[in-house]
């Protein structure tokens, strides 16, 4: 088990795990639906509140495992198939969103080796509800935690379309930050997601690739390629005039597309990025 400082920020000890209600038969589906949404809350609410807190949480850890197993059986075997005809919610989402949160409570508890449960437990989620962002950005980030940033690529890379779109530019900002922050990912990733990806971050107009740097550099300031990169980006942007770009970093022009030649591929062009 890894041994985590304590957060400072919560004067509070650990809160217990809430316990979960009995299931019968005689429930009916109002009832069963009910307890499966508030249980589920109730457990992420937990899990979000005190991660990484102390000793206590981890100590806490497994019987949130068993009864996040527990509601998922409850659910698979209470719910109908037809469940959405009456009570507007689907049997797979229900599921999906347990198998979620199963992965992200033993994604903490046994930790990043490869091959976890948890890593098993994320795929069968986005197998559940491929079109969700939330589970794909859940087991990529768990991938970059525990280290495996090129399995993590290959996820980016194979991204399912419909998860940046539905998102616009919360993935988007999200994909292009671990492309900033990781030199595998920045210099793997494929041209036609990142374009995507700067696209939609260009159209909330608030240049959200340029990141507060001094004004101008100080002289013999040396650029690594990983910054170089966020200032091509940053370029792409439908919303950052190249020339308002060079003055905030302290670059001239003729440098930024010298950048451009050398790291970008050339067919990308010299246009901002659009969808």
């Amino acid at each position: 088990m890894p041994k985590r400082s304590p957060r400072e920020d919560l004067p509070w000890p650990v809160a217990p795990v809430p316990d979960v209600p009995e299931f019968s038969g005689l429930l009916t589906t109002d009832e069963v639906v009910g307890r499966l949404d508030r249980w589920h809350g109730e457990l992420d609410h937990w899990l979000h509140i005190w991660r990484k807190r102390d000793a206590t949480f981890y100590r806490r850890l497994p019987k949130v495992v068993r009864q996040t197993r527990e509601l998922l059986q409850r659910a698979e075997e209470l719910l109908p198939e037809d469940v959405h005809v009456t009570h507007g919610v689907e049997k797979r989402s229900t599921l999906a969103n347990y198998h979620n949160l199963l992965a992200r409570a033993l994604g903490e508890t046994l930790g990043w080796a490869a091959g976890a449960e948890a890593d098993r437990e994320f795929r069968q989620a986005r197998s559940l509800a491929p079109e969700v962002s939330a589970y794909w950005y859940s087991h990529v980030r768990y991938l970059i935690l525990g280290g495996r940033i090129c399995e993590a690529l290959e996820e980016i890379n194979a991204v399912d379309p419909r998860i940046i779109r539905n998102e616009q530019e919360s993935i988007a900002q999200q994909v292009v930050n671990w492309a900033l922050a990781y030199r595998e990912i920045g210099f793997g990733i494929r041209a036609d997601i990142l374009k995507q990806c700067i696209a939609l971050v260009s159209q909330v107009g608030t240049g959200l690739l340029v990141r507060g740097c001094p004004l101008p550099h100080p002289p013999g300031h040396r650029w690594g390629r990983t910054e170089i990169l966020r200032v091509l980006w940053a370029g792409m942007q439908c919303s950052i005039p190249v020339d308002e770009l060079c003055r905030r970093e302290g670059i001239d022009q003729a440098t930024y597309y010298r950048w451009r030649r050398r790291y970008l591929p050339p067919e990308w062009g010299l246009e901002p990025a659009l969808v």
